[in-house]
């Protein structure tokens, strides 16, 4: 539930304008000065103002300058708002969701927007702050999908990290079974090995009784039980080394068992953000294309 919550959050978080609109208003004065507006989301006064002044200043005839937060450019040139130069007047001011651009134009000191408005210089004006704020807002977000790209990357990374892992324990479970199946065969046998032998013994010491009264039979006798008592010593060390050794087999398969749980509820987890993750990113691929 919390990762779908989060999913819807994000998706929200990425409802922002994908077309920019340029606007403009016209003041009330005897020169009727037209200011335009653009906003410009996901930037910064300090991310606009180097690509805005180069942009305004391509093929400029004139100078540029910075007056009290206002920029000012003599002698921009664009043919398509006017055949001669012109100045350019603008300021930055930066918004909750952006920055917002601001434009005024002048020739030979005098407003001519407004008056020439029915010319479309105005619409020409439109789309020449339209195309920067697009290639602005279009380089925001394509940083953007870098980063969240670079992100879904590194959890993915760890996603097949922890699935790794959880492979790792599984084959650990499997192999400790079947070590433990043949030590438990092998106990069984060095079990049935000590009975046997323990048996056996119980014959050789009626050996040795039996040739009580002939010395050299019972040294004989006596030689062989001792060497039946040091097999059976070795029998049952072998199967003490086999004890432990299951032990250990235990114990390493009931850490492996943990480890197997703990890497599942990981796994859920980082499946979860991955997706989530997956559709950040194709919703910031959608809000990239979308701009216009």
């Amino acid at each position: 539930m919390k990762h779908a919550l989060l999913a819807l959050m994000l998706t929200a978080t990425l409802s922002v304008q994908a077309q920019i609109t340029v606007e403009s208003n016209t003041q009330q004065t005897a020169d009727a000065q037209t200011t335009f507006h653009v906003d410009i989301p996901q930037n910064t006064r300090k991310t606009t103002e180097k690509p805005w002044l180069k942009y305004s200043g391509k093929g400029s005839k004139g100078k540029s300058s910075e007056v009290n937060g206002q920029y000012v450019q003599l002698g921009a040139v664009n043919r398509n708002i006017s055949s001669s130069p012109f100045d350019l007047t603008s300021t930055l001011v930066e918004a909750v969701d952006g920055v917002r651009l601001s434009v005024w134009l002048t020739r030979d000191g005098a407003a001519f927007i407004a008056k020439e408005s029915l010319t479309g210089q105005d619409l020409a004006v439109k789309k020449y702050l339209h195309d920067f704020a697009v290639d602005q807002y279009r380089c925001a977000v394509k940083d953007e999908l870098k980063a969240e790209t670079s992100k879904l990357k590194t959890m993915e990374k760890s996603l097949a990290s922890v699935i790794k892992e959880g492979e790792r324990s599984g084959e650990t479970i499997n192999r400790n079974a079947r070590s433990e199946q043949r030590t438990t065969d092998a106990m069984t046998k060095s079990e049935g090995d000590i009975a046997n032998k323990t048996e056996r013994i119980e014959g050789q010491r009626d050996m040795v009784d039996a040739t009580a009264s002939d010395p050299n039979a019972n040294a004989g006798a006596k030689e062989t039980l001792d060497e039946m008592k040091d097999d059976k010593k070795d029998l049952q060390k072998l199967n003490e080394s086999q004890g432990r050794e299951l032990d250990d087999l235990n114990k390493d398969s009931r850490a492996a068992e943990r480890n197997l749980t703990t890497s599942a509820e990981r796994l859920a987890d980082m499946q979860a953000k991955v997706a989530v993750q997956r559709t950040l990113v194709a919703d910031v691929k959608a809000k990239l294309a979308a701009i216009k």
